[in-house]
């Protein structure tokens, strides 16, 4: 006698071909609840997985609708990829500055250079927490399938590592251009804490994708603590450089923490609260 079991198991072996680990096991979930509700009502078994596959619909069509789904890229990952150029070229015109202002040299190169990767990883940073909001306003809507959850959280992670990199190289150049300059290599001034901060928040983030792999939601929503972090290190550090704007300066930076964790804490609400709340 047939159990669900063996069931699964014959369909994923005839469904193999046409669908990807990932998609299968998105597939199979909804198959067992589908079974379970109509078993429960009082329908046999086999004709319940019949009915259930039934209502999945057919191979060729389900594949179809989920090579679309896999062309089509998230929105806001589309202008990630697309402020990824940008970002670049402002670093780079940071970077010109620094040379153009100081001259050229070993020491002024390695600052140009230290500025570069800076604020790429920075800015990079900040643009991971920026595709965090946007994740947890939209599952505010509707939820991801979870191949889409996967595949942001995957994009996420390449973010992190270039900026890791990014800013850890960045660390590395502005502490040698510091014992060129000043005699030291650290002191742990502002700046250098605060970039410090940031590399070991971006190996957190990254540790958090390697083994938590199946919180993807979690790992999205904690990406807007970078933003704290960051901006902190970015902005915070030129309080005392620029005394005129720090009240300001403190302002926007306590608003934009405040607005982070509550985004941090909405996306723990269950997915689709926001329609619910309006449709009630």
């Amino acid at each position: 006698m047939h159990n669900i079991e063996q069931f699964i198991a014959e369909w994923r072996k005839s469904a193999a071909a046409n669908f990807n680990a990932e998609t299968l096991d998105e597939l199979e979930t909804h198959l067992r609840e589908t079974t379970e509700q109509l078993v429960r009502s009082g329908v046999n078994l086999p004709e319940a997985f019949r009915q259930a596959l039934a209502e999945l619909g057919a191979m060729p069509k389900i594949s179809s609708e989920f090579k679309k789904l896999d062309e089509s890229l998230w929105y806001p990952i589309k202008l990630a990829v697309g402020a990824l150029g940008v970002i670049i070229l402002a670093a780079l015109v940071f970077a010109i500055l620094v040379i153009m202002r100081r001259g050229s040299g070993l020491s002024n190169l390695l600052l140009a250079i230290h500025v570069f990767t800076v604020t790429l990883g920075y800015t990079l940073t900040l643009l991971i927490g920026g595709l965090g909001i946007c994740f947890v306003s939209q599952r505010s809507l509707e939820d991801f399938s979870t191949s889409r959850l996967d595949s942001i959280a995957r994009v996420s992670q390449v973010l992190a590592t270039i900026a890791l990199f990014s800013t850890a190289l960045g660390v590395l150049l502005g502490a040698i251009w510091a014992k060129i300059e000043w005699g030291r290599y650290w002191a742990w001034d502002p700046k250098e804490t605060g970039g410090f901060s940031v590399v070991v928040w971006l190996v957190f983030y990254l540790l958090a994708h390697r083994f938590f792999k199946s919180s993807a939601r979690g790992i999205l929503t904690i990406s807007m603590l970078g933003n704290i972090v960051t901006s902190l290190a970015w902005f915070g550090t030129n309080l005392n450089r620029h005394p005129h704007y720090r009240e300001f300066t403190q302002s926007m930076l306590l608003m934009a923490a405040l607005a982070n964790l509550v985004f941090f804490a909405i996306g723990f609400i269950p997915p689709g609260w926001l329609r619910a709340r309006n449709d009630g």
